[in-house]
């Protein structure tokens, strides 16, 4: 009896072991189903964005031109309320895209001292006119007229505005919405209240969760995308801070700690310089009012008009950007790069404006055929993308491109950038022309870009070859490594001038240096700097400066 019990006993522990087993391999397997879950919506939300961001670009960026050239209050009204819906879109994108680089570790913050009670008064000035609209009473409090705080505001602003925006979501006509900023020695407390719907007492820790979605009273209906308090509370914990919420006798209150101080903080996570814009981040506003003191579209000297070659798959962009950009520039489209490279390569224009994801040949892979080629290593190229990732812009620069601007894009920086950048090279076509400028930068040690090394070579061959006149394009081609059509072409690019002008103008600079020397008479400086006769050497030498040889010659030696 005794070892019947003993058995059954034995046999009941592994029964409930074994269940308790399978309970937690149950429970495992749901929540590694749950994170799948989690990551195939993410994935699906992320390659969506992607493919949203184009069409998005032929709304926003004519709608931008709309409203600029409007004159008719009701009609620039419409296009207003048409604007602020896009770029709600555009928030829902972006929003995505923050929660994957949370997700990766690849989240850098860049955090600056701000002062918290204008930076809160900014955010609420933006829903000043919802709130009237809606008759809601919306207070805003704070217990110092200001409070130096270090956050990252490309990413708080966020926090701030989701809570806000799922304050007025659930907060009926009529209500009241307020936010609190107080303080102690350590921490700043941003209250958030409303005395709209209540948060059921236990979701008030699932509403954090990411794609969680509550029924609203007012409409019956699930509401919003579930991502945005996951993103706050994300962006909150990368602050060194916390979010929580809880219900008060009418309505709910979100509650946000932040620590004062930067002890808390990483050294690569501080920021004292001031901030910088990129050129994405420009404003309309700040491109109108450059236009007064902005140069027009650049002309170049040896053509009628600059020429740009478009490198887009999608076809109504790619009209979009020929019809903007054809007054001003002789332009030239293709639907891939490979296309865009033989013909770069042919005509060398003066700009490249580049999509990176295309078939045959992507925008990176195009950038970087151009940078490694001589002969187009000098072409300014601007990548237009969907993809807005820090890594995606990264990778880009890295090829070489000289801009990299995320679609939907504000044509009016385009066209700036556009100018810009032509407006470089030519600088720096004009900063070669100074022949007497490059003999001092053969050593390589002063060499910086492939231009610079490219010509620091010509003057090598140049200079090893002064003395002899039948010196010919051909040699110097063949000794820098280019075709005897590519060094021409080059040569005009980055100096203004033929091999033959370029090269006739150092021996003509070399001459007058030796002459002012007065170790050389003039017909000795004639061969040296490689004259086939002392005739054409004066002819050429008076026509350069002036004067004949042996006048400047007495005038520097005398």
């Amino acid at each position: 009896m005794l070892y019947a019990l003993l058995l059954a006993l034995i046999v009941w522990r592994y029964i409930a072991y074994r269940r308790d087993r399978v309970r937690e391999q149950m429970q495992l397997q749901e929540h590694i189903h749950a994170e799948e879950l989690s990551e195939a919506k993410l994935r699906f939300f992320m390659n969506f964005s992607h493919d949203i961001r184009t069409p998005m670009t032929l709304i926003v960026t004519p709608l931008l031109s709309l409203i600029k050239r409007e004159g008719d209050p009701q009609k620039r009204g419409i296009y207003e309320i048409m604007r602020r819906n896009a770029e709600r879109i555009l928030g829902l994108i972006n929003q995505m895209m923050d929660l994957r680089k949370i997700d990766k570790g690849q989240m850098q913050m860049h955090m600056r001292e701000t002062d918290l009670i204008g930076f809160i008064q900014e955010l609420y000035a933006l829903f000043e006119h919802q709130a009237r609209g809606r008759q809601i009473r919306f207070l805003y409090e704070h217990d110092a007229e200001t409070l130096p705080i270090w956050i990252d505001r490309r990413y708080f602003d966020k926090v701030i505005l989701n809570v806000l925006s799922n304050a007025f979501k659930f907060t009926p006509t009529g209500g009241e919405i307020a936010i609190r900023v107080t303080h102690d020695d350590q921490n700043a407390t941003i209250a958030i209240r409303d005395n709209g719907e209540k948060i059921p007492e236990d979701k008030l820790e699932q509403i954090f969760e990411r794609f969680y979605q509550s029924d609203s009273k007012q409409s019956g209906q699930q509401t919003g995308t579930g991502i945005g308090l996951d993103l706050a509370r994300s962006l909150v914990e990368l602050h060194y801070g916390t979010i929580s919420a809880h219900n008060l006798e009418q309505g709910c209150e979100f509650v946000i700690f932040l620590p004062l101080g930067s002890e808390h903080l990483k050294a690569d996570e501080m920021v004292t310089e001031p901030d910088v814009e990129t050129a994405e981040q420009l404003t309309l506003a700040e491109v109108e009012d450059s236009d007064d003191t902005a140069e027009g579209p650049i002309e170049a000297p040896t053509r009628q008009r600059p020429i740009l070659v478009i490198a887009e798959d999608d076809e109504e962009i790619r009209d979009y950007l020929v019809q903007e950009l054809c007054n001003d520039y002789e332009i030239k489209a293709f639907t891939d790069g490979r296309h865009a490279f033989a013909e770069i390569m042919r005509s060398v224009p003066d700009l490249v404006l580049s999509d990176v994801m295309m078939p045959d040949m992507d925008g990176n892979t195009l950038c970087m055929s151009l940078r490694s080629n001589l002969a187009t290593s000098h072409v300014p190229v601007v990548m237009l993308t969907a993809m807005n990732m820090d890594e995606d812009r990264l990778r880009g620069l890295t090829t070489g491109a000289d801009a990299y601007i995320v679609k939907p894009f504000n044509m009016d920086i385009l066209r700036q950038t556009i100018i810009n950048l032509i407006q470089r090279t030519r600088t720096l076509r004009l900063k070669y022309e100074h022949t007497d400028q490059l003999e001092g930068k053969t050593s390589p040690k002063s060499v910086k870009s492939p231009d610079e090394k490219l010509l620091a070579n010509i003057m090598k061959a140049i200079n090893d070859h002064l003395d002899d006149d039948s010196l010919t394009m051909d040699l110097i081609a063949s000794e820098v490594g280019l075709s005897r059509v590519h060094l021409n072409r080059k040569m005009k690019d980055l100096t203004g001038q033929t091999p033959h002008d370029f090269i006739r103008k150092v021996r003509l600079k070399k001459a007058a240096e030796l002459l002012a020397s007065g170790k050389m008479n003039v017909s000795e400086v004639t061969y040296t700097c490689g004259f086939s006769s002392p005739t054409s050497f004066s002819a050429l030498f008076k026509k350069f400066y002036g004067v004949s040889p042996s006048q400047y010659y007495k005038s520097k030696t005398e």
